[in-house]
């Protein structure tokens, strides 16, 4: 059955049409036919892959993968065990090791228990039974858990000021403020430590001040002194917001797009072979940008370390981070990692257009010198406007963007296309995630405004990865399969749990627990609702008091959650039954995906920081 299926079968429940042939084709549709086109399996995606499949929920395990990020960033776990993480999803064993399984779903207990979200208290908070109850908690609230503790890491102001908010508390926000400042200002490799600060403590208080020097002291009246219990808000937005730290570095040091002045980074590199510069690499127009290059950096003043913790070359590594072409550490030393990064994104925006002028991109990093001396340049003007093409948007204008590449696939013909292509090509993007077990401290940028943004921006090559004609997945390819396949992740798995509860109260499909075994059978529970929640129970006579206890136990556990994923998956319906064709399974998953997005962000879910 096809998305035209599911569109008309969505129609008839929002219809209200709960006859057998229409809930039939609708447990099938969500119980074989979704899990199998998005790889989600039906339940617990660490356990049991998908009835109907022979492979993991690969969707499932990328989601995990990314809450684990998360939870690492914001100290709940250690480097050392995202490496044993990745290590674990790498070799494609169904289970993680039990030990690493325990330290995840102990940071997820903690995170869920330091921060103050709804979502998480609608479903009756983190279990602290057994490890399966945690296990089946975090399986229902994985989309929820990775769309907020992806917020606590965001750089793209994903979340907003807390006036409450008090210096030492012990809270996700007193650990994402700390997180803020370990990536604006230490430096892994000069201090040989992976030594983490948890929360936001006086300690580093003093990096506030730092940060205020480097941006030109204008902060110095609202920066907290060793008294004060408060961050003022508008500190605290500068740490949420890195391009407002950007923009500020850029006019505190006079290199604004407007501004004639020239300001560069200088560095050297110990295997200076890159990607090429220029499209034309004739050589005497290249030496001839080279001579020009150094001439310049003989009259001006040159800046190589941009502060005494190298904040410039953070921040211009967050944004070459966020544009989708850096795969190092946030770690402020521009080595080749860096410049790499730098130059092809220069080579992508010459196949974009807009922006900068091909003069322009010619000179934004350029060699200067001989060889055996020879020094780079950036003009850290030029990389700032180069950069500012890829900020996230408004979620307005994200949307928009969106929908113009949904727009443009349609009209190339290659809706069925997208879907082959990633599920055949998906080892091609293990590459740019790098290996973590070498760099524990690197982090995979999932800001889907800013994925979007890039893909936007060169449209051109994600349709020619679909079409099957690019073979290189960095930048706007890689962000886009990153774009399309988390809005996936985020939707489908909370939608197909949630259609396990419109199947059990309003399709009339029982609640069945197994008790123990009495003469080598399991004796059966069984409880059926009726659409007036009226209910009907079948005990087996050799069923145990203790079978009944658990039986009521598992009603208790699904009832909790009921409301929070029946408001859901009613929504989704609605939204999936005004559709109209052709709307093809993947676009169809992101539309999902949007909706469950939306929800999350939404005012009634908001609390005090998602905005």
């Amino acid at each position: 059955m096809g998305a035209e299926s599911f569109i008309a079968t969505c129609r008839e429940l929002t219809a209200l049409d709960f006859s057998s042939g229409v809930a039939d084709r609708a447990l099938t549709l969500t119980e074989v036919v979704l899990p199998d086109r998005y790889a989600m399996p039906t339940h617990a995606g660490l356990r049991h892959p998908s009835p109907h499949m022979h492979t993991d929920g690969r969707n499932r395990r990328g989601q995990w993968h990314e809450a684990v990020q998360h939870l690492t960033d914001l100290a709940y776990l250690t480097p050392g065990q995202f490496g044993e993480w990745h290590a674990w999803r790498e070799s494609k064993t169904p289970q993680p090791p039990p030990l690493l399984l325990g330290a995840v779903l102990s940071a997820v207990g903690k995170f869920v228990a330091e921060d103050d979200y709804p979502p998480f208290r609608a479903v009756g908070g983190f279990p602290s039974t057994s490890r399966s109850d945690q296990l089946d908690w975090t399986e229902q609230m994985l989309s929820v858990l990775v769309l907020r503790a992806g917020a606590y890491t965001s750089f793209d102001a994903e979340m907003s000021p807390r006036a409450d908010y008090r210096i030492g508390e012990h809270s996700a926000y007193g650990r994402s403020l700390a997180y803020r400042v370990r990536v604006l200002f230490h430096d892994y490799l000069d201090r040989k430590s992976t030594a983490r600060k948890t929360y936001f403590d006086d300690d580093l208080v003093p990096y506030l001040h730092s940060l205020d020097n480097s941006l030109g002291g204008e902060l110095s009246a609202v920066l907290p002194q060793k008294e004060d219990r408060l961050i003022h808000l508008t500190v605290q937005a500068l740490l949420l917001d890195a391009q407002l730290i950007f923009d500020k570095f850029r006019e505190t040091h006079r290199f604004l797009p407007q501004s004639p002045r020239p300001y560069f980074l200088v560095y050297d590199l110990d295997d200076p072979a890159g990607i090429p510069l220029l499209d034309d690499r004739d050589a005497k127009r290249l030496e001839r940008l080279s001579k020009r290059a150094g001439r310049r950096l003989e009259r001006e003043e040159l800046h190589q370390d941009t502060g005494t913790n190298r904040l410039g070359v953070r921040l211009l590594q967050i944004g070459l981070w966020r544009a989708g072409v850096y795969p190092g550490t946030l770690d402020g030393i521009f080595g080749k990692l860096s410049h790499d990064a730098l130059t092809a994104l220069v080579q992508q925006e010459r196949e974009a257009g807009g922006g900068l002028t091909a003069r322009q991109l010619d000179r934004v990093c350029l060699p200067a010198g001989a060889e055996e001396e020879q020094l780079w340049i950036v003009d850290l003007r030029l990389a700032g406007i180069l950069l500012d093409a890829y900020v996230p948007p408004p979620e307005a204008e994200a949307r928009r963007e969106e929908d113009l590449i949904w727009e443009r696939i349609r009209r190339e013909g290659l809706d069925e296309r997208l879907d082959d292509q990633l599920d055949r090509r998906r080892d091609e993007l293990r590459l740019p995630y790098g290996d973590l077990r070498k760099h524990p401290h690197r982090r995979v940028y999932y800001g889907i405004r800013g994925l979007i943004r890039g893909a936007f921006r060169a449209i051109g090559r994600v349709i020619g990865w679909i079409a099957g004609a690019v073979r290189a997945v960095l930048g706007a390819v890689f962000d886009f399969v990153k774009a399309v396949v988390k809005r996936i992740q985020e939707g489908i798995g909370m939608f197909l749990e949630g259609f396990r509860y419109l199947a059990h109260y309003l399709l009339g499909r029982p609640f069945v627990t197994l008790g123990e075994a009495v003469d080598g059978k399991h004796p059966v529970l069984l409880t059926r609702f009726a659409v007036d929640m009226d209910a009907v129970t079948f005990l087996d006579e050799s069923s145990s008091g203790q079978d009944r206890r658990t039986h009521v136990a598992y009603l208790k556990r699904m009832g909790e959650s009921v409301d929070f994923f029946l408001d859901s998956v009613v929504g989704i319906v609605r939204l999936v039954g005004s559709l109209s064709a052709p709307v093809g399974w993947v676009q169809l998953g992101v539309l999902i995906a949007r909706w469950v997005r939306d929800q999350l962000t939404d005012v009634l879910f908001r609390g005090r920081a998602i905005v």
